[in-house]
């Protein structure tokens, strides 16, 4: 039988993908990710931060080498498209990652997640209205290996317009916890079974802020990437919130292939995928001139690998040469590097503070502070991208400069182990019409 032109054409087609694909990678091997941020809800209380948590977390699956497919404020049609479509990707992939913040309800131990246009004025509508998390898991069913991370444990939104709620379907509190999951497959959640997470005061959640941060590390495990986001929220929140996950992972996972700090080399990821058409990028602004630079001690070592991976992700400019003075934070406990997504953020500017060394017999230390765009009608509108080398002010715990503008800056440890910083910026003059005088920004560690 001779066989259909649009059948001789698929199998051209397959034949060239895979001609063009590095030797030893086969189509099933590649890396998909969901995406959904839920915040605009219609009928009930809208959540500031999930789209700029989707956008954060697409971001760093994007730069991981996973093809992301980006949902925001989606109905339930169009979370079950974008769901069908998942499917469709995971099948014979090598890892699927679901990611989703917005909120989540559990109603007789089963968990929801909201689209933005979901009511639930009766339990019927549960069936109607909601995405289940047992479909976004039938979703990845062919995939190797899948991990879904849920932010979305805020309080229940619908518990008191909700009727008919009663018995086996009751409305809890939070979100269900989940004993059993299929083989090959990690959920975590942004706290713990049946408590409520933090939305958060910044421009991201904590958990999500956490997760953004330590996935810039190349090399982790996934689930060594989960013990360090448990221990950033848990300092984040002061113990209100504890991530918690479930396993039946029979392999390792890494989100971010490299060589991480204490494990071999993972296989580079596929080619990263194109991103989608975004607004054309304004030009970098030329560093300020340097002051002289603590000296550096014999036998340093290159170091801020991730914090060149944060910076090229958010657009911040650095110098190419970066060495570390010091002899790590052991030698001074502001020693290290501060950045990424903010813990929170009072500038509308993300910053990236690198303490290269300290001179603590003389009281100064070597300091690079950069910055990307601020934005519009904001204390840091008018500011262009660049970075700028000091000579700081050493005080105990706090460091403290000033740039060639003559505004003012000061960092200290917000606290015990120093694993998130505040700088505290102050102007000497208005910038693009916007006088705000003094403005703050929490940084997280990254190395």
């Amino acid at each position: 039988m001779t066989r259909s032109w649009p059948t001789r054409v698929g199998r051209v087609a397959v034949l060239a993908l895979m001609l063009l694909l590095p030797a030893g990678m086969s189509v099933a091997q590649q890396r998909v990710a969901l995406v959904i941020g839920n915040g605009s809800y219609r009928a009930v209380p809208r959540l500031e931060n999930p789209a700029a948590d989707a956008v954060a977390i697409a971001g760093s699956l994007r730069a991981a080498g996973f093809a992301t497919d980006l949902v925001r404020d989606a109905g339930k049609a169009e979370m079950e498209a974008a769901l069908r479509r998942f499917g469709a990707a995971a099948e014979g992939a090598e890892l699927a990652v679901f990611y989703f913040a917005g909120h989540g309800i559990q109603i007789g131990g089963e968990n929801h997640l909201l689209p933005v246009d979901a009511r639930l004025a009766h339990a019927r509508d549960v069936d109607y209205e909601l995405v289940d998390v047992p479909l976004v898991l039938r979703a990845m069913q062919g995939a190797r290996a899948r991990v879904i991370i849920l932010d979305a444990c805020r309080d229940n939104p619908l518990a008191a317009q909700a009727r008919g709620f009663s018995g086996t379907r009751s409305v809890g509190r939070g979100l269900a916890r989940v004993d059993t999951v299929d083989l090959g497959t990690l959920i975590a959640f942004s706290t713990s079974p049946g408590a409520v997470a933090l939305d958060g005061s910044g421009r991201n959640s904590p958990f999500t802020a956490a997760l953004v941060q330590h996935m810039a590390t190349p090399g982790l495990e996934v689930r060594q990437l989960m013990t360090r986001v448990r221990r950033s929220v848990v300092e984040a929140t002061g113990g209100q919130q504890v991530p918690w996950d479930n396993s039946s992972l029979i392999t390792e996972v890494v989100l971010r292939p490299g060589r991480g700090p204490a494990g071999p080399a993972v296989a580079a990821a596929p080619p990263q995928p194109q991103a989608e058409p975004s607004a054309p990028r304004r030009p970098q602004a030329a560093s300020l001139p340097q002051p002289p630079a603590v000296a550096q001690q014999p036998g340093a070592e290159p170091r801020f690998a991730a914090v060149r991976q944060v910076a090229a992700s958010q657009g911040i400019p650095l110098p190419p040469d970066l060495q570390a003075a010091g002899a790590g934070r052991a030698a001074h406990p502001m020693i290290g590097a501060w950045g990424g997504s903010p813990r929170w953020n009072r500038t509308s500017r993300n910053y990236l503070l690198l303490v290269l060394g300290v001179d603590a017999a003389g009281g100064t230390a070597d300091v690079i502070l950069a910055g990307g765009w601020g934005a519009p009608r904001s204390f840091s509108d008018g500011l262009a991208p660049g970075w700028s080398r000091h000579r700081a002010v050493v005080s105990g715990n706090r460091l403290a400069w000033t740039d060639a503008a003559g505004d003012h800056f000061e960092a200290r440890r917000n606290d015990f182990f120093g694993e998130v910083v505040e700088i505290v910026h102050t102007r000497s003059r208005t910038v693009g019409g916007v006088s705000n005088p003094r403005s703050q920004i929490g940084l997280p560690r990254i190395e």
